[in-house]
């Protein structure tokens, strides 16, 4: 008993306890509070779940007691916990801004992010955030520099063994509990998982947690066993095709945020904002579609329908575009469907390499890739994101640009946030009648039922384009995710955050068959409905789609598909007898070269110009001279001007298509030399 009130007489022990102990209890119950945007379930988590705070807080806890080895020791501790809390603060930033939560894969879109940050966050607010961060800064360098040592001799054998046994009971408590089905390490809502085990936890099992683990029953007789329900198969695993009498155009519509807000219960508007696509639903195939993501992951959704995997069988939060797809191509749609005869063709007006697409989708088979450095975009949204009406263009401009089939992905961006909450539209065409009462939030919605409601103008349009050109179309619409705009699930009709709605136009008399169906799903019903069977997974989901399932046997269907998935992309690709059939595509940037064709100096009173004549530019072609970008004024699609004095025979002009934001050259002509007059 002496002994322990001698402990608490020493002030360096007292210290130490209420730093090392009391410190990390804080900083996670202060994570938690952030996490759940609220004091009262904050501490509700905290005593609810006490042994899942408990493994929270250890990591934190381990981190910080690293500091009993060093002398800075109060350097070290600031800038541990201030990891932790801005963490946790960026954390409720981005469930306030998207919904769902902060997670370790979100490093991987810091180039993403900053090109966007405008259209989320004011210009005053990005400066005071980055002033703060650098006052911030300069205290850690000051404590480090200025701040107080240890004085006393450190008895590191002593501190080694608390960070060991600290360190060890972390990894202890963490394995008890998914042992026993307190933690667990795949949780396919991130938000639900944040909720339920802690932010700490989660954002480490997506650091550590990536790509599709290797399933306990995989095995040669085991993918045998997946893949011989095929008829078509033959010994070798190689599949005879289905003979197809009709190969229609088929086109992918992604359409960015797009759900029928009609299902805000609460809210009512002057007139519906998507009238067209609601009378869609009435006359063609629809459903809902089962989603990843609320409020961002658009190239999540793509990747499951392009694919026909199943996220949650990855990483919590990961981004395959961002992992295993950067130097593996992988079985999709487009390759699948290049083995009947299609050309394959992505499209987005956006920035080319947002999501690093331009370097991904050679991996998933395309053959051309339009972005919108590529067209020439006459309106964008208040918010500075290009209006979809751009697309009808593009996507019939492909069309005609070959002779055989297309299949186009099409990833639309008008209806993307943030949803500003002061009033930028003067005379909207959709109001906002009642249900909404904050002011700010009205405008948001408001805003957004805007958008969206010109994109249902822009799927008229579409489809009446369609309808004119004279071949057999399949159009298959549906929206990525809902809207960052702050709904429950309490607040929707259908009681759900995670379900979009799709409908397959077409203009050749498909029968009309509703049913909902999960994102992985939608491609294998498209080309079920067509008779074609190429693709491992394609086919694999085509045998069980219309099976009606209990719990059992839709486990086991998930479970097959995770076997083939962790085949394909990390295993042995005994699916292929042990190699890919599939190489990366040499991919074109836009259907239509971009060229040179002449080369014209023009005086204008005392200013020299060179006018660029060719064919096919848009306002985001960047003339470069001897290897020098040039200020570049867009004339017309065939015309660029730069001032440039002293023009000289063999001076070489390139045109490139440049990124707005980052100013990466997505792609060139030929270089041209000017020979004279």
């Amino acid at each position: 008993m002496n002994k322990i009130k001698d402990f608490f007489k020493n002030k360096i022990y007292r210290n130490n306890i209420l730093i090392f102990i009391l410190l990390p209890i804080c900083i996670e119950l202060v994570i938690e509070i952030l996490n759940r945007g609220s004091l009262i379930k904050g501490f509700k988590f905290m005593f609810t779940s006490p042994f899942i705070f408990f493994c929270n807080l250890m990591f934190i806890f381990v981190s910080i007691s690293i500091g009993l080895l060093t002398r800075r020791r109060v350097f070290y501790i600031a800038f541990v916990s201030s990891i932790w809390l801005i963490a946790g603060i960026i954390n409720r930033i981005l469930l306030m801004v998207r919904v769902t939560p902060f997670n370790a894969n979100d490093l991987k879109l810091i180039d993403a992010a900053v090109a966007i940050v405008d259209q989320y966050f004011t210009p005053f607010l990005v400066s005071l955030t980055m002033i703060g961060l650098i006052l911030l800064l300069l205290v850690i360098v000051m404590l480090f520099l200025k701040g107080p040592k240890i004085s006393y001799k450190i008895n590191y054998w002593k501190n080694i063994v608390i960070v060991g046994i600290g360190f060890v009971v972390c990894v202890l408590s963490t394995n008890i509990a998914l042992d026993t089905g307190t933690l667990v390490t795949k949780f396919p809502n991130l938000t639900i998982g944040y909720n339920k085990y802690g932010f700490v936890y989660c954002f480490g099992a997506g650091l550590f947690n990536s790509g599709v683990k290797k399933p306990s029953d995989y095995s040669k007789d085991k993918i045998d066993s997946i893949i011989d329900t095929d008829d078509n198969n033959t010994e070798d695993n190689e599949v005879k095709l289905n003979k197809v009498e009709r190969k229609p155009n088929i086109i992918f519509l992604q359409l960015e945020s797009f759900f029928d807000i009609n299902k805000a219960t609460d809210i009512k508007f002057s007139s519906d904002p998507i009238p067209y696509f609601n009378q869609l639903k009435k006359e063609y195939s629809s459903g809902f579609l089962n989603v990843y993501n609320v409020g961002y992951g658009t190239c999540n959704t793509e990747f499951e329908i392009m694919t026909s995997m199943n996220l949650d069988d990855f990483g919590p939060g990961e981004i395959p575009y961002k992992t295993v797809l950067k130097s593996t191509t992988c079985e999709s749609t487009a390759f699948n469907l290049k083995e009947y005869g299609y050309s394959t063709h992505a499209m987005h007006n956006n920035d080319a390499t947002f999501y690093t697409r331009k370097s991904v989708f050679p991996h998933l088979g395309y053959d051309t890739f339009t972005s919108i450095e590529y067209m020439n975009v006459e309106e964008y949204t208040p918010e500075g994101w290009a209006k979809d009406k751009v697309l009808t263009d593009e996507i019939i401009k492909t069309l005609k640009s070959t002779d055989c089939p297309d299949y186009i992905y099409t990833i639309s961006v008008q209806g993307h946030g943030s949803y500003p909450t002061s009033k930028v539209i003067e005379n909207p065409v959709i109001k906002v009648e009642s249900g909404v009462d904050d002011e700010g939030r009205k405008n948001a919605i408001e805003y957004y039922a805007n958008q969206i409601h010109e994109m249902d103008e822009f799927i008229k349009k579409l489809t009446e384009a369609l309808s004119d050109c004279g071949e057999d179309t399949i159009l298959v619409m549906y929206g990525d995710h809902l809207p960052g705009l702050g709904f429950s699930e309490k607040d929707l009709s259908n009681g759900s955050l995670y379900q979009t709605e799709y409908v397959i136009w077409n203009n050749f008399g498909l029968q009309k068959n509703d049913r909902d169906l999960e994102t992985f799903q939608l491609a294998p019903r498209i080309l079920k409905e067509l008779g074609m069977n190429s693709g491992v997974i394609n086919r694999y989901h085509q045998q069980h789609l219309d099976e009606d399932k209990d719990d059992e046997e839709h486990k086991d269907y998930l479970s097959g598909l995770q076997n083939l998935e962790y085949d394909i992309l990390y295993g042995d690709q005994l699916v292929y007898s042990g190699v890919s059939p599939y190489s990366p595509t040499d991919m074109t940037m836009g259907v239509e070269e971009i060229e040179i064709t002449k080369i014209e100096p023009v005086t204008d009173g005392d200013t020299e110009y060179v006018e660029i004549k060719g064919k096919n530019f848009t306002k985001f072609s960047k003339v470069f001279v001897n290897g020098d970008k040039r200020d570049t004024e867009f004339i017309d699609t065939s015309t660029l001007r730069i001032k440039y004095s002293g023009l000289q025979t063999l001076d070489s002009f390139v045109v490139s298509q440049v990124d707005k934001d980052s100013g990466y050259v997505v792609g060139s002509t030929k270089e041209c030399l000017y020979y004279g007059q």
